[in-house]
């Protein structure tokens, strides 16, 4: 029995929605306070940590901002918790605005002036953080698939022997919300945009980089990375056309292959 207000990561996972394994990274990356240690692998939390937890959750969605900046947000906060627009500069602001434009009306039909307008700042001052509305685009790209990545290595961290079909299942869930703006970059690539084409590369060779070094050291990890990319893409579509957590057919890849080479 702990303290009074003290409780298991149990109830801090129910308080807060957000699973053990993000907190638990969270933990290491020094975003929380120290839980408290009642036994050898017990240890506590309290409501100081569950607003913790919930302030990065914010951060995260609402603003979408990657864990090394919120932790210079956080270590820069008092125990009050300022609002985030007296703390992320007008640049996060910006992208914050442009990944959830670019994501929901995609490229063409965004505008400078509309993100300005919906961050709270001024146009002459979007030039002070980036070169052009392409500019904003990339960079917003690149922060969602650092989310992305950082998101999977909280969902991976010290899970020993998971599937290749457990890690495409948790790979097509951190990679869900960040897909729209990434599919976006790779439609302008395909309709032959040359800046949009090279962008599209970068993109998948920093996301395949990243996920590697969440699943290994040894460099075959960007390998399976890659691999996993296409297999977490095909599962959220399959979902998407076929229902969430639909029932499927089983079939083993020679099963597979047997019916896709074998004669009329």
């Amino acid at each position: 029995m702990g303290a009074l207000g003290e409780f298991p990561i149990s109830e801090l996972v129910a308080r807060t929605g957000v699973p053990a394994a993000s907190i638990h990274h969270y933990r290491r990356l020094g975003l929380l306070p120290a839980p408290r240690r009642a036994a050898a692998n017990r240890f506590l939390y309290n409501q100081r940590h569950a607003e913790a937890v919930e302030r990065i959750r914010d951060l995260r969605e609402r603003h979408r901002l990657p864990l090394r900046h919120i932790a210079q947000i956080m270590d820069a906060e008092n125990t009050d918790h300022a609002d985030v627009p007296n703390l992320a500069d007008s640049g996060e602001q910006l992208r914050g605005v442009a990944i959830q434009e670019f994501a929901l009306r995609g490229y063409t039909e965004v505008s400078v002036a509309e993100i300005c307008a919906q961050a709270g700042v001024a146009k002459g001052t979007f030039y002070r953080y980036y070169r052009s509305k392409q500019d904003l685009f990339f960079r917003a790209v690149e922060a969602v698939v650092d989310n992305t990545a950082e998101e999977f290595a909280a969902a991976v961290d010290g899970q020993i022997g998971l599937s290749r079909e457990e890690l495409t299942r948790r790979l097509a869930e951190t990679l869900l919300p960040g897909l729209p703006i990434m599919l976006e970059v790779a439609k302008r690539s395909v309709q032959g945009q040359v800046e949009h084409a090279a962008a599209a590369q970068r993109v998948f060779w920093r996301l395949a980089e990243r996920l590697g070094e969440a699943l290994s050291d040894d460099p075959r990890g960007h390998r399976l990375a890659g691999a996993l990319i296409m297999d977490a893409i095909a599962h959220i579509f399959a979902e998407g056309l076929m229902g969430r957590f639909a029932d499927r057919p089983a079939f083993d890849q020679s099963e597979s292959a047997i019916a896709l080479t074998a004669p009329d």
